[in-house]
Order: C-alpha cells, then structure tokens, then sequence
C-alpha cells in the first residue's frame, strides 16, 4: 500500500492543453482564505488584544505578552503531530477542522473574566486553529499541486495573512470602539464559521483527486534544468530522525526562528510602543493596516523572485528591509518615524512566511514539508517563545524600547548568517551529488 508521501511526490508533468483555470490556483485561493482568518484575527490584531487587555485587566505589560508566549509554546509544541497528519491524512478535513476550533477560540474568548482564562484559550483552541488553517498546511498542499510555480503560489496564498492585516484590524479596532471588545470577538468567531464553504469546495489534498498528473507546462516556455531534480526531492520521503540529522534542517530552523521572532514580536509591542508616543485608536491600527499592504507586496514579490534568484539572495533582501525599519523606529520616535518604519518593515514582513514555507519545500520536498515545518516549530520555542516578552520586559525596566529595536537587529544579523552557511552547504559537492543520486534513482523507480 502506498503511503501519502508516495502519492504526493509528482513526476515532471508532460505537456498538455490548459483547459480553463488549473484547479491549483483554486487551492491557492482556499489556503490564502485560511491564512487570511488566521493572521488577520490572530497575529496582526495582536497589538489590539494586548492593548485592549492592559486597561481591561490591568496588568504589567510582561503578563500581557504571555498570550504570545502561550499562542507559540502551544503552536509549537503541537506542530510535529499536526505535521504529521499533514503528511499522511487529508489536509481538506484537518484545515475546517482548524477553522471550526478558531471560532470556538473567538467565541469562548469572548466571555473571559479573567487574565488566566484568556492565557488558557490561548493555549489550546486558538493554536489548533493557527496549525490547521495557516502556513503549514498551506504549504504542504500547495507543494502536491506545483512544481514549476511552486514560489510563486506560496507566495501568493501567504498574501492572505496580509489582506487580513489589512482588513481585520480596522474593523476589529471599530467593533471595540463602537460596541465592546466582547461583541467584537463572538463577531469574528462567526465570520470563522462562515469561510468553512471554501474548503468543503474548493480544497483537494493532489491533482490525482481531479484525474491530473500535476502542474501543466506553461505554453511556449521550456522546463527549468532542475525539474527533474525537484521532482526527485518530492519523492524522497523524510524520517523525522532523517529531519532532526540534517544539517540544512538546523540552519532553517536558526534562520526562520529569528526571522519569526522579528515578526511576532514587534506585532505583539508596536502598539505598545506607539502608545508610549501617545498614539492610539484607529492610528495604531492604521500602522498595522500599513505593514499588512506592504506585506502583501512583499509576499507575491517574494514568492516570484524565490522562483528566479533563490531563497539565500531572497533572504538577504528581507533582513535588510526588517533592519531598516528597525533603525527608523529606533531613530525617528515620532508618529512620522512610526508610519515610516511599519512602511520599510512591512516589505520585510512580506517575504517571512514564504521563505520560511520556501526552506524545507524545496529541500525535502512535497511528500515531507509538513513534517520538516511541524518538528521545526518546537525548535523555535527559546527564540519566539521569549521574544514579545522580553520585549515587554525590557520596555517595563528601562522604559523605551530602544534596547528591543537592537535585539531584534541583532535577530536579523543571525537571520543572514544562517543563510550564508546555509548556501555554502548546499552548493557543496556532496550535497550536489546527493542530489544526483536522488534523481537517478528517481528515474529508476518511475521505469
């Protein structure tokens, strides 16, 4: 009996007639769906709820960012087992099942009395949502349905994440101010319930569920060199003790997890920040509406430039953004200055998910990136799982946030280490000739 992975792993697609719209497009739909509800009503409305939660409950800004603490340690340390089922069960069912524990989370968020009820939601329905409907998932799928495109489709369902950015806070922000904040979360725990349609219909877990052989051709451009290569590292199937030895599997770990902690916790403190320079309401959230526009941009260039220039110059060109926004955050303390840097850091933003998504996709390829993804996360614990805290930490005993400004510098330094080695790694003989062997046995097998 053959396991998931074998169905996964595709053979370069021959050439055949476009027929209309390829149905992977309409999975990168559905999956950009998903990453829309979760980072529109998690991640990017973060700086809301800790804001909205410091005058509720009154509480030192170091317990108020234990919500991030719980949201990434829980997201974490369940990871592997969902990667798992990722890889061998159907991701159309685990992904409304995320979605129905998401507006569960909203919901009965909605009635806490107290800080320890909110940690506590945050712990458990909120990171099964975040698991089943987000990058994991999104990414698994989405490696089955391409190989030619495969960047560029990533990057695409990633602009989910940012048009609920763009949408979710404002509005969120305006059913807080207009009704109460209770009200404002049962609302987007039933906008959840109402997006199950889109992956009941428009979700399918490979092309050989339609009758397809995988990705069509695209008319009158002939096939990239490494095709073959790609197919070759789809149809290895990756052992999570293979994982764990693999050289390249710790460097994406050390790269993605300062890149995360980047990005989860200047989400968790901005508003924080901007509140200590006396700006709130609608001109917070209009920094966090600004960061989700630039990310979208960020997102569907990245994906396209992944395709073309490859993850390590890729990688490059989003440490710098990130530092460069940190800088005039760290300079320019001023309304000014905060729009400026949501501006720079939004373009950073943007390119986050899919080279952390991008990593383990082209290195162990479709039949074993929600694995690679899942026994990754639990390793970025003692980098993201501090990261918004300390901040609050550092805020709370000095009293700015000039010192969390360098810190997360310094996060993005080691981001762009990592990738040098990283890149050094890969071009290396052996890995080079692993690869060959991979792909002649590849072609062995499918005779």
């Amino acid at each position: 009996m053959s396991t998931q992975a074998d169905q996964t792993a595709q053979k370069p697609p021959t050439e055949q007639p476009p027929a209309g719209i390829y149905p992977g497009w309409w999975v990168v739909f559905a999956t950009a769906s998903g990453q829309l509800i979760q980072g529109g009503f998690v991640f990017w409305s973060m700086g809301l709820y800790t804001a909205t939660f410091e005058d509720v409950f009154g509480a030192p800004r170091a317990q108020i960012n234990l919500i991030e603490t719980c949201l990434t340690v829980a997201t974490n340390l369940l990871s592997p087992l969902a990667g798992i089922l990722i890889d061998r069960w159907s991701i159309r069912h685990l992904m409304m099942i995320g979605m129905t524990a998401m507006g569960l989370g909203l919901m009965i968020l909605s009635q806490a009395g107290t800080l320890l009820h909110i940690w506590v939601v945050w712990a458990s329905l909120i990171p099964l949502g975040v698991l089943l409907i987000g990058a994991i998932p999104s990414a698994a799928l989405i490696s089955r349905w391409f190989i030619r495109r495969r960047g560029l489709a990533l990057g695409l369902a990633a602009t989910g994440s940012s048009l609920g950015g763009f949408l979710m806070p404002p509005f969120m922000t305006w059913m807080f101010l207009e009704w109460d904040w209770r009200t404002g979360l049962m609302v987007a725990g039933c906008i959840c319930f109402a997006f199950l349609p889109i992956f009941y219909w428009l979700v399918r877990n490979q092309p050989s569920d339609l009758g397809l052989s995988g990705e069509p051709a695209v008319p009158g451009q002939a096939d990239a060199p490494d095709l073959a290569a790609t197919a070759a590292v789809d149809a290895r199937d990756w052992g999570i003790p293979d994982l764990l030895r693999s050289r390249i599997f710790w460097l994406q770990m050390i790269v993605s997890g300062s890149l995360l902690a980047v990005t989860l916790g200047m989400l968790a403190n901005l508003s924080l920040h901007a509140k200590d320079l006396g700006v709130t309401g609608q001109s917070t959230a209009l920094l966090y509406s600004i960061i989700a526009v630039c990310s979208f941009s960020g997102k569907a260039l990245t994906g396209y430039l992944m395709d073309r220039l490859g993850i390590q110059r890729c990688g490059y060109l989003i440490c710098l953004f990130l530092s460069t926004g940190l800088l005039i955050l760290l300079l320019v303390q001023t309304y000014t200055g905060l729009l400026a840097g949501a501006f720079v850091m939004g373009l950073g933003y943007g390119g986050v998910v899919p080279i952390w998504t991008n990593m383990p996709a082209r290195t162990f390829g479709a039949g074993s990136v929600g694995r690679a993804l899942g026994v990754m996360n639990p390793m970025h614990i003692p980098i993201t799982a501090t990261s918004a805290p300390l901040a609050g930490f550092i805020s709370d005993t000095t009293g700015s946030y000039n010192g969390v400004f360098w810190l997360y510098g310094g996060c993005c330094a080691l981001a762009a280490i990592g990738l040098t080695i990283m890149g050094s790694v890969l071009r290396s003989p052996n890995h080079q000739q692993a690869i060959v062997r991979s792909a002649l046995s590849h072609q062995e097998g499918s005779h």
